[in-house]
């Protein structure tokens, strides 16, 4: 009996391990991911990235207040509740990529037939740190993707992951060029001509 489950098991593991082959594990999908010898794994402290987070807010807040960047549509307004949900940062910690989330209710999206109270949009940012060891950027919001009207806090937040980590650099421009030669949790991207230089040339 012991026999039969030691077979079982291999034939799982060998399933599973096709599953990820075709699924894009080892770069051989469409949406390939980042291997794993590139992947970004940058640590900071928590009190740097506390700091941030909330330097990171209060400029974020300012862009509700003005109607600028990401946060143009009049949707949102004073009571909109915006989260960052995730910080990434070189290897300087001068440069940074993060994802934010908006909540708003639901009455605010003329569109929405939900009804649940709340939704939620998603975004991306790269910014670069101003002054040395302070919390100020400047940010810019990268596109190309945007995330609106989910129901739920933790799927938005899955699929900006998705998005950014393993889709971004499939995206074509006109001429039918990568807009971006890698993914935003690879290492390489901080450097690259086509990813943070792109928006921070200096």
């Amino acid at each position: 009996m012991k026999g039969k489950y030691i077979i079982y098991g291999l034939l799982v593991l060998v399933f599973i391990g096709y599953i990820n082959y075709l699924s894009g594990w080892y770069d051989l999908n469409f949406f390939s991911g980042t291997k794993s010898k590139y992947v970004n794994k940058v640590n900071v402290s928590p009190k740097i990235y506390e700091a941030d987070k909330q330097g990171l807010l209060d400029s974020l807040y300012s862009f509700i207040r003005t109607h600028t960047k990401s946060f143009s549509n009049p949707e949102y307004f004073h009571s909109t509740i915006l989260s960052v949900d995730s910080i990434l940062y070189d290897s300087s910690l001068q440069k940074i990529a993060l994802f934010v989330v908006a909540k708003n209710p639901t009455s605010r999206n003329k569109y929405s037939d939900s009804k649940l109270p709340y939704y939620y949009n998603a975004n991306c940012y790269l910014g670069k740190r101003i002054i040395t060891d302070s919390s100020f950027f400047e940010l810019h919001n990268i596109g190309p993707m945007t995330f609106i009207n989910f129901d739920e806090y933790e799927d938005i937040a899955k699929a900006i992951r998705r998005g950014y980590f393993k889709e971004l650099k499939t995206f074509k421009a006109g001429d039918n060029s990568r807009l971006y030669d890698y993914n935003l949790d690879d290492e390489r991207f901080w450097n690259s001509k086509k990813g943070f230089l792109n928006v921070f040339p200096n």
